[in-house]
Order: C-alpha cells, then structure tokens, then sequence
C-alpha cells in the first residue's frame, strides 16, 4: 500500500513547480499565492502520511513475527489491544525524517539528471520513447540516491516495530550503534536500492506515459493553475 501511495509523489511535485510559477505577481503587482497549493495538499500530505506511517508498522510487525498473528487485522487487532492505537502512529516523527531527504533527493536527482540527458541529447525532447526512456533512467537514479540518504530511519523504524518497546527513536539509534556501529544504519540497502529504484522510475515513467498519452504538457498544466489560482484568489477576497 505504502508502493501504491508513492505514485503520486510525481503529481505533487509537478503541481508544487506549476504552483510556483503560478504564484508569480500579476499585472497589478500583486503576489498571487495559491491557496490550494499551501493547505489542501499539505493536507493530504499529513494524511497520506499517517496512513502509510500505521500500514509500515503492521508489515514490519508481521514480517519480523510471522506467528504474531493469523492475518493483517488479527495483527493490527493485536497491536491496539496490547499497545494502544497509538503505537500505529508513533514512528510518524521518524517517517518525516525519512521521507523528507528521501523525496528532496529523489527529485533533485531526477530532474537534473535528467536535465543533463535533455542537453545531452536534445532529440529525446522531440521522440516519445526516449522521452519516457529519460524518466526510466532518470527515476532510477533518483530511486538510488533516495535510498541511500534515507536507510539509516528506515533501520531505525524497523528496529522500533519489529517488537513491543517503549523505545524512543533516540535509544533505538543508539542500540543499533552499540550492535553494530555506524555500518549498521546501512542494513538492507541493497535490497532497498532495487526496491526503489524499480519504485520510483515506475513513477516518473506511468506518470510521464500517462501525461503524453493524454498530451497534456506542463504549459497546459500550468495555464490550468494560473486560472484556478485567479479564482481561488478572489474567492478569498470576498
């Protein structure tokens, strides 16, 4: 569930660069926030955010106990019997410290790696398929980076769910440090390397095959903002 979720990822951001232009000042010299683009997404963010904060707890419950319990409601049913329901939500501080670097590097990686391929080789600006071919290495290499600044919570989130604990994310940390040293926070990149490359090039290219196929391009994208933004913006004046 937390895989399907990241699809969207490409559509924010894509909506964040277009609501950024959008903002520029009109012909009055007036700033034109977008109010959509500050509350609603950040809104679902939050959400989307929670969800897959207590969708990562139960998985890495039922994988580090596979007789914990029968199926994923007995697990969860468990869980909030013994533990609270809170405890589904209690590594939400420790995914925002995951997922901001993750998604900051993924994207920084992704667009100027490739902006380079686009100076590179201008032509692909021009065929479909090295068009989508770009996003494919683009998102891999995004995928990659991700992966790498973000493992050390990713041990830390599972070191914290694997089992009842009253452990902070602090002592957790440490207890991986006192097992096996700095080299620990590295545990299981490998396997995460593949996971979100594959991950996140899926993305950029579904989300890029799609927007062609539709020929929706970022100028009509934006166009599309710019009038929802005028509108949203008097609406607030009223």
């Amino acid at each position: 569930l937390s895989a399907i979720l990241r699809v969207v990822d490409p559509v924010v951001h894509d909506g964040a660069e277009v609501g950024h232009i959008g903002g520029q000042r009109d012909d009055n010299g007036i700033l034109a926030g977008n109010p959509l683009d500050r509350g609603e997404r950040g809104d679902l963010s939050v959400l989307l955010l929670l969800f897959v904060s207590a969708v990562d707890a139960v998985r890495i419950r039922t994988v580090s106990q596979p007789d914990y319990a029968d199926n994923i409601f007995g697990v969860v049913s468990r869980m909030v019997e013994e533990e609270g329901l809170l405890s589904l939500f209690s590594t939400v501080p420790v995914w925002f410290v995951k997922e901001i670097p993750f998604n900051i590097m993924k994207f920084l990686v992704f667009d100027t790696s490739t902006d380079y391929m686009y100076e590179a080789f201008p032509a692909a600006r021009e065929d479909i398929l090295l068009s989508l071919l770009v996003s494919l290495v683009g998102g891999t290499l995004g995928g990659i980076a991700a992966t790498i600044v973000s493992n050390p919570a990713d041990v830390v989130l599972s070191e914290l769910k694997k089992s009842k604990t009253d452990m902070t994310p602090f002592e957790a940390a440490d207890r991986i440090r006192e097992r096996g040293g700095i080299p620990a926070f590295a545990t299981g990149m490998q396997l995460r390397m593949i996971f979100y490359s594959l991950l996140v090039s899926l993305q950029f290219f579904l989300y890029d095959t799609i927007r062609i196929g539709l020929g929706v391009g970022n100028d009509d994208m934006k166009l599309y903002l710019d009038v929802l933004n005028v509108a949203l913006n008097e609406k607030v004046k009223q």
